[in-house]
């Protein structure tokens, strides 16, 4: 199995900057990490690790699992003309396996197979001619025999005074391009692609970098038709011509940003390319793969799925999937999406009390590092819940009714909501699901590194949610009476949280927040990571002074992330929920810090470096996609009465920001923001679509296509809104901008 071209340099690429690092003792090396010791840094993974047990010197070794598409990989640009010799440790008990260097999209420039190396034995490529300025991946592949280790990886110079020579072309890349460019320097051959909608007849070279005293046919500035291949000639100083074919192809369409904010639209075009790396749709490969298990349980076919959770275990896990839908929606895997919740929605049955998986292969069956039998497997109680509000977050994205009447999904939101709640509310019966202990138990929070309580804030705060959508849901299906019902159990269940569930002194109502409720029934309101954010964040917090004072508890509490309070997680994946805590509330600047923050520490290892860097885990990418557009763009879709939300949560680093090609059911949309008070709307469909334009603060009348229109208000989570209504047409485009009083 493979992932797409840009997924198998992606994570590397990052460190093309530091090719040049050595912690070798060879000067000349300019592998970065060769011998992996700085938490692995600087390599791409793909079914393969680092391990602190058997490396040939030193604590770590990289570690490839059974099979011939896994590898290990790092990008490097070369950085003087001459002669390499590449060289590493390797141990695999059976021949198979292979080494050498391949091109940006993973084609195989040069490489050499491996021999059975039952003890660690210098494998070794002589003599490289390579030219200053190529950039290549150096690669490692497994074998379908056996797990293959390598350690001590050099490229450097021969000890050979010729230096090669070459007329080629070595660099090249057009204005308009997106992504890495592919050049083959066996074929003679370079493909790169420009995004959807470009205009390939008039495409600007960037960039064309030739061996010196060579001369081109193409010069750095043209402008040229690629609407066909071209030849490119290539001449060096003695006459002798080489012809090159450059392409240029066009990309898929797919949802697309553009900002005042470069570093913005940087970090979004990342994380949609990063997205890809993790689809595991129609590949084939290992299950039960986990860091004690490298090499899994065998093989399988893989379900439409993706990734989410450890990039080191093949499994989706509930939590961190509804966490990512939203982003993975948007960014194309509406299929996946369908999928996983489908098959954890199988999963849910009367033995398992109606819990589902925590985790599953991508061949849809248990993953067993989690899962041991019907009785001992891990759960949390939030996730329970977070699949009815999750599924019903997608059927408002997507308009597909399967996930309000497929079968499976629909007795799974039922049973929920009914026979799970009471199976598991007998240790202080009041409505509320309950855990029972440790994650293998019942956890009744994802807060897995605190107390065990009975009871807590995300578990409450997710039951409130998946209330209100399953009584959406019921509308939707046109079941009215049951849907009002469920409506007023949604708003008991509000008014039972803030006015009993949360309070720990009755003499000091604006205490913190209840966020566990303990066997020996002991109420704490101290900061419990996920069971403290997610009460504001699920909404289930009555907005005023008290919502406003936790939100601020919150904020101390995180300081200024990882290692800055003693209470700020130490997992990175537990910040990408801070935007959406902080959005709901227009605390744009707040939630705009820690989206930030995240990207920042993207290329930093993880707390658990076996696992990769902070931007493999899969939430990073996914999340940072949904709080964009839902979150920065304040867009809250609903595809299946073809209406729309917008209101703007621009900070002050983002002068506008704009979304194209964004999908919503069978309509597909064009939005910017222009600050907090100007916004316009392109609807690209055959049907009409009811656009309901906020903007926050009082005014008495908003432009709508240059007409003063009389402003209507209320408020949202206790923020003043100014909003119209606004009927955009088939194919047309509105705008709406806020007037001043």
């Amino acid at each position: 199995m493979k992932p797409t071209a840009m997924a198998v340099v992606l994570s590397g690429i990052l460190f093309g900057g530091l090719a040049n690092a050595s912690t070798n003792t060879n000067e000349s090396n300019i592998i970065h990490n060769p011998g992996f010791e700085d938490k692995g840094l600087g390599w791409s993974y793909w079914f393969a690790n680092i391990r602190s047990d058997g490396a040939y010197e030193g604590t770590y070794r990289g570690r490839i699992a059974i099979g011939a598409e896994h590898h290990i990989s790092q990008v490097i640009t070369v950085p003087e003309t001459g002669y390499y010799d590449l060289s590493a440790f390797i141990q695999n008990d059976q021949q198979g396996g292979q080494f050498g260097l391949k091109n940006l999209a993973g084609e195989i420039l040069l490489s050499k197979q491996l021999g059975a190396n039952r003890q660690y034995s210098l494998n070794k490529i002589k003599h490289i001619a390579l030219e200053e300025g190529e950039v290549l991946s150096v690669f490692f592949s497994g074998s379908n025999k056996t797990a293959v280790s390598i350690d001590n990886v050099t490229l450097a110079k021969s000890k050979k005074d010729k230096l090669p020579t070459f007329n080629q072309i070595i660099q090249f890349n057009v204005a308009e391009q997106s992504g890495s460019t592919t050049i083959n320097r066996n074929e003679q051959r370079i493909e790169f692609s420009v995004p959807y909608g470009t205009d390939v007849t008039q495409l600007t070279i960037n960039n064309l970098l030739a061996s010196p005293q060579s001369q081109t046919s193409l010069r750095q500035g043209d402008i040229v038709d690629f609407s066909n291949p071209i030849a490119v000639d290539v001449i060096n100083e003695k006459g002798k011509s080489e012809t090159w074919t450059v392409s240029g192809q066009i990309s898929e369409k797919e949802v697309t940003i553009s900002s005042s904010n470069t570093e913005l639209e940087d970090a979004f075009n990342w994380a949609i390319d990063k997205t890809k790396q993790f689809v595991m749709t129609g590949q084939s490969g290992l299950v039960n793969r986990d860091e004690r298990n490298n090499d899994g349980s065998g093989t399988a076919d893989y379900i439409p799925s993706y990734w989410a959770g450890y990039f080191d275990r093949t499994a989706f896990y509930s939590r961190d999937f509804l966490h990512q839908a939203s982003g993975g929606w948007l960014a194309g895997l509406g299929a996946e999406n369908l999928s996983m919740f489908q098959t954890f929605a199988r999963h849910s049955t009367e033995p398992r009390k109606w819990y589902t998986l925590w985790a599953i292969n991508f061949d849809g069956t248990p993953h067993t590092i989690d899962y041991h039998h019907d009785e001992y497997f891990v759960r949390e109680v939030p996730a329970q819940f977070e699949f009815v509000e999750k599924a019903f977050e997608q059927y408002r994205w997507t308009g597909d009714e399967r996930y309000i009447n497929d079968p499976d999904l629909w007795q799974f939101y039922t049973k929920v909501l009914t026979d799970y709640i009471a199976l598991h509310d007998d240790q202080e019966p009041n409505g509320i699901a309950e855990g029972y202990g440790g994650i293998f138990e019942g956890s009744a929070t994802y807060n897995e590194r605190g107390e065990f309580p009975i009871e807590a804030g995300d578990g409450i705060g997710s039951q409130y949610q998946a209330t209100v959508a399953y009584a959406a849901m019921l509308e939707a299906r046109g079941e009215m009476a049951l849907a009002a019902e469920w409506e007023e159990k949604a708003t008991e269940l509000k008014r039972f949280f803030n006015e009993e569930w949360s309070i720990k002194d009755p003499a000091n109502p604006l205490d913190n927040y209840v966020n566990i409720i303990q066997k020996d029934g002991l109420r704490l309101n101290d900061f419990g990571k996920e069971n403290s954010w997610f009460m504001p964040m699920k909404l289930i917090t009555e907005p005023g002074e008290r919502n406003d004072n936790y939100l601020s508890f919150i904020s101390e509490n995180l300081g200024e992330g990882i290692g800055s309070t003693p209470e700020a997680p130490h997992n990175i994946e537990a910040y990408t929920y801070i935007p959406e805590t902080y959005f709901p509330y227009n605390q744009n600047e707040e939630a705009w810090k820690w989206m930030n923050y995240i990207i920042n520490k993207k290329d930093q290892p993880h707390e658990r470096p076996t696992q990769g860097t902070n931007g493999d885990y899969p939430e990073i990418s996914f999340t940072f996609i949904s709080n964009t557009i839902e979150g920065l763009m304040g867009i809250e879709p609903n595809a299946p009465e073809n209406r729309i939300v917008t209101a703007s949560h621009l900070p002050q680093d983002i002068e506008w920001l704009e979304v194209d090609y964004l999908p919503m059911g069978e309509h597909e949309l064009a939005i910017r923001h222009n600050g907090l008070t100007e916004t316009s709307l392109t609807n690209t469909s055959e049907e009409t679509l009811v656009w309901e334009a906020r903007f926050y603060g009082e005014y008495d009348s908003i432009a709508v296509n240059g007409t003063a229109t009389e402003a209507m208000k209320k408020k949202v989570n206790g923020a003043k809104l100014s909003y119209v209504i606004i009927d955009v047409p088939v194919n047309g485009k509105a705008m709406a901008k806020v007037l001043s009083n």
